[in-house]
């Protein structure tokens, strides 16, 4: 569900917290970029963008150079090797090794890369790289290296924060649930919102628990989602203001999305892998 939050909203949230741009220029530099090792692993599935079968032979050297310059930037140890093996034989080895061969070899180097990551982690770590090889897919290879390594390394800090999904608890129609069924529902948001440290979305949730039951029905109905809205919009812009490169450039991408989805990405998500970018534990 894309939902958008009102301009006023944005503009009000964004009084409250410093300008991004003047808090990122105050604040104190992380490491330097350069020496950061952060690698942001490719579907190599992406790349393959021709028809194999009906793709000139230029067509198929272009894909093939294109999968080993990723395979290189991605410090891949299998990989390179047995594609740079084809570019030096035949076409027809190469079209062929492109078709049937790659997967196999891809694979492998993303379970060294799990395996890599599973010596050097905490238990955090290593329980979710156990359960990527377990499953022993190049999709779940791909996940845990993009995003579950970053966040299992955040819980083994102890810097993990996870924002729930309000979206999820309003699990009654609210147009023929109870009184005491609303009421329910509100009071589980509002420990939510309490244990998440939401001060927008708690406040105008206590004034409507404390008021009539249709003005906390109508909130539930209409107002809740816009609450939570800048509470979010809060963390992404403190987030940002502490951040480094990396942080503000995601940061803005959800800022401009402007949608919850986005919000929730990048503060459950998105933050992490844009932290270890810039070299933040």
């Amino acid at each position: 569900m894309r939902w958008k939050i009102p301009a006023a909203l944005i503009l009000a949230a964004t009084l409250l917290v410093p300008a991004a741009s003047a808090a990122a220029q105050s604040a104190s530099p992380g490491p330097a970029a350069t020496t950061c090792e952060t690698v942001v692993y490719t579907d190599i599935r992406t790349l393959v963008t021709i028809d194999l079968d009906t793709a000139t032979d230029t067509q198929v050297r272009i894909l093939a150079n294109q999968i080993l310059s990723a395979a290189v930037a991605d410090r891949l140890s299998v990989l390179p090797g047995r594609v740079q093996a084809r570019l030096d034989g035949t076409p027809a080895d190469l079209r062929a090794f492109l078709k049937s061969g790659v997967a196999a070899p891809w694979s492998t180097d993303l379970r060294i890369k799990v395996n890599q990551a599973l010596a050097g982690g905490g238990p955090n770590v290593q329980n979710a790289a156990q359960i990527a090889l377990d499953a022993g897919t190049v999709d779940g290879f791909l996940q845990y290296l993009n995003d579950g390594l970053y966040i299992a390394r955040a819980q083994d800090s102890g810097t993990y924060r996870q924002y729930s999904d309000i979206r999820s608890l309003i699990t009654i129609n609210l147009d023929t649930a109870s009184d005491t069924e609303v009421r329910v529902v509100a009071n589980q948001i509002l420990a939510r919102a309490q244990a998440e440290k939401l001060t927008v979305l708690r406040g105008r949730l206590q004034t409507r628990l404390d008021g009539a039951p249709a003005d906390l029905r109508a909130f539930l109905k209409h107002g809740v989602l816009q609450g939570w809205a800048v509470d979010l919009l809060l963390r992404i812009n403190q987030a940002m203001a502490a951040g480094g490169p990396s942080v503000r450039a995601a940061a803005q991408v959800a800022l401009d999305t402007n949608a919850l989805d986005a919000s929730l990405a990048f503060l459950d998500h998105g933050l992490y892998l844009a932290r270890a970018q810039d070299c933040v534990s």
